[in-house]
């Protein structure tokens, strides 16, 4: 961390943005549902998936490079080092983006048809092929300020954009007359409001490569090749396999003689019941972003000790917040249903998933801790086999169990996923867990 700021403040300070845009985003989820429906919500979920499908396939890894190749610059006492970095992972960002967005563009009306199975989806499905580019960008720049330190400029851009989207998402709907419309509305707001946070941070970049010219000599392509290639090839295959489960999902439940509406249970679980248990998640979803970086340098320098430190103290406080959270959401689900969305269906769903956030939260954590310690390629194996038996699961059991079916096959995946992670986060650090209370602390 730059002059002083330390991981537990840098911790800190993404904790406290990141849990109140979640609540921002929250509180704007609702007027979502209310203004759309339960039917609306889930086609707006749809197009957002193949809007994500797309994303990953334009950043092809590219911001956990910037990240990571940044951060081990910046350890290395090279300023023009991060210059040059950064510069080389924007070039490949926009040629690899906009090749993307351009084929999302010119195929919108084949995937709302085919894929979103609503002709309605195709205009908000342009807007975002339409602004892909400097979404893809906007994450380079993200992560160049987080290995960097400069979490004050991130938090008050991230601020701004979310308000922005927001307010412009808010202003489109008041002209929307359909849900196709409202979809646009939502996904144009999102898009322009990426593209005003990627000019800030670029112009910020700007004046710190005037200071800091890029290194010439410095390889980059090469290193950043072998860490885009698998991190590609694992975001882009999860992301596919996430998309098509996402899809099977309504259409299964619609299968199924228990479920009135396939499209309004996906829209209740995906639209109002994540969004809700996952927001105090933003603490850990912070604190994973610092390790990645953090990580990288202690493994740069060998030091062992700080490692196992830090994963030791991961452990220890994200397993104490994942149960007491996941207690306060079994106990309160019916009535927080109740209160924030005014439906019964949505405080049964929190109910259900709230012991799966034991291993989610966790999850969060290694996921962070992995990338930090260079072992993207077991990522790769692990999410790849996970998310191909969680398709596999739901292709069989939704349509016989409904969305009980859909709770067994989510469990399992995940916690096959989470056991493999945790395994190999063990084998890499050498750490022992031990549950009983550290008579010292080290940090290494």
């Amino acid at each position: 961390m730059s002059k002083g700021l330390s991981i537990a403040k840098g911790a800190l300070l993404l904790t406290g943005v990141n849990l109140f845009l979640r609540a921002v985003s929250t509180a704007f989820q609702v007027f979502l549902s209310n203004r759309l429906g339960a039917e609306g919500l889930g086609l707006l979920q749809l197009t957002l998936t193949v809007g994500y499908l797309a994303m990953t396939l334009g950043s092809a890894g590219v911001r956990v490079a910037a990240m990571y190749l940044t951060a081990q610059e910046y350890g290395r006492g090279r300023p023009g080092g991060v210059s040059r970095v950064v510069s080389c992972c924007l070039q490949y960002g926009l040629l690899v983006s906009t090749a993307v967005g351009l084929g999302f563009y010119f195929g919108a009306d084949a995937l709302a048809s085919r894929w979103v199975q609503n002709a309605c989806a195709a205009d908000a499905l342009r807007v975002m092929a339409a602004f892909l580019p400097a979404t893809c960008l906007n994450s380079v720049m993200s992560g160049w300020c987080t290995a960097c330190g400069r979490l004050g400029a991130l938090v008050s851009v991230e601020i701004f954009e979310r308000f922005s989207g927001i307010g412009l998402t808010m202003v489109l709907l008041r002209r929307a007359a359909d849900t196709g419309a409202m979809c646009s509305a939502v996904m144009a707001g999102s898009s322009v409001s990426s593209l005003l946070s990627f000019l800030v941070l670029y112009a910020l970049f700007c004046v710190q490569r005037r200071l800091t010219p890029p290194l010439r000599g410095l390889r980059v392509g090469r290193r950043l090749v072998r860490l885009c290639v698998p991190l590609a090839a694992n975001d882009c295959l999860r992301a596919g396999l996430s998309s098509f489960e996402q899809f099977l999902i309504p259409r299964g439940l619609a299968r199924h003689s228990a479920c009135r509406s396939g499209l309004a249970a996906y829209g209740t679980i995906h639209g109002m019941v994540f969004p809700l248990i996952m927001l105090p998640a933003s603490i850990l979803y912070a604190l994973s972003d610092l390790l990645v970086p953090e990580l990288s340098r202690c493994a740069a320098g060998k030091r062992h000790k700080r490692i196992r430190y830090l994963t030791d103290r991961c452990f220890r406080l994200s397993s104490a917040f994942a149960l007491a959270v996941a207690a306060c959401f079994y106990a309160a689900g019916p009535a927080l249903g109740a209160l924030v969305y005014g439906s019964a269906d949505a405080g049964y769903y929190i109910r259900l998933f709230a012991p799966m956030l034991l291993f989610l939260y966790l999850d969060a954590i290694v996921d962070g801790m992995l990338k930090g310690l260079g072992q993207q390629m077991h990522s790769v194996r692990y999410n790849t086999l996970t998310s191909f038996l969680d398709v596999v699961g739901l292709f069989f059991l939704l349509p016989r169990l409904g969305i009980t079916g859909y709770l067994i096959s989510f469990a399992v995946t995940h916690l096959i996923n989470f056991f493999l992670s945790v395994r190999r986060l063990l084998v890499v650090t050498g750490y022992v867990p031990n549950f009983l209370p550290p008579k010292t602390a080290e940090s290494g």
